[in-house]
């Protein structure tokens, strides 16, 4: 009798639909905000700002609807700790979403690195969701991971600040000497977090 048959592996949910859906739902947000912004460079009229917003959150919705019906009964064999992590890894990334349609509408563009003014109250508004929201999701994250994704996390953090800590003052001292724009905010965060993710993502699946 052999022992060492290959055991059968159960279909599980596909990680990466919840990504996808919110890239998805972003992609169509700025399709509209694109869309009306050609409408007025032609002397037509634009759409109203919460146009693109109201279709990527419907769009949004569904997808993670669909998506939860269609994976209900993998789900149910899952451990409390496993779910609690795609649970916050769901909610963190439905919560970058909100901050930024909300972004849009507001500010009237599609355009999230823009300086455009904002009324305080969408300020305080977007500024609490963040803070509270993210402390929050941390907070469970730490929770939910193993000793592996931990150690990934701590590596990635690291490097991201090594690199918000190179790149901020070489770009400050240059842009006083008028051989760089000035210190743009936006563009040292999205640094940061994109060496963060690429070093986690490394040293979790290598």
């Amino acid at each position: 009798m052999m022992t060492n048959m290959p055991k059968e592996r159960r279909a599980g949910p596909g990680y990466l639909w919840p990504v996808a859906i919110i890239m998805i739902a972003g992609a169509v947000a700025g399709a509209f905000a694109g869309y009306s912004d050609g409408l007025a460079e032609t002397g037509g009229q634009p759409l109203p700002t919460w146009t693109g917003p109201v279709a990527a959150l419907a769009l949004a919705l569904a997808g993670m609807a669909l998506y939860i019906r269609l994976n209900r009964e993998a789900w149910a064999g899952w451990s409390p700790r496993k779910r609690l992590y795609w649970v916050t890894m769901v909610a963190s990334m439905s919560l970058g979403a909100g901050v930024a349609l909300t972004l849009q509408v507001a500010q009237g563009s599609g355009d999230l690195a823009s300086d455009a003014p904002l009324t305080p109250a969408t300020a305080i508004i977007v500024s609490v969701i963040w803070v509270v929201g993210m402390s929050v999701a941390s907070l469970f994250y730490f929770r939910a991971v193993d000793d592996h994704e931990r150690h990934a996390y701590y590596l990635g953090s690291v490097a991201g600040f090594h690199a918000f800590v190179i790149a901020c003052p070489v770009w400050w001292v240059a842009a006083r000497a008028s051989l760089a724009p000035p210190v743009d905010a936006m563009a040292l965060f999205v640094l940061t977090l994109a060496v963060n993710l690429i070093v986690y993502l490394w040293f979790k699946y290598r």
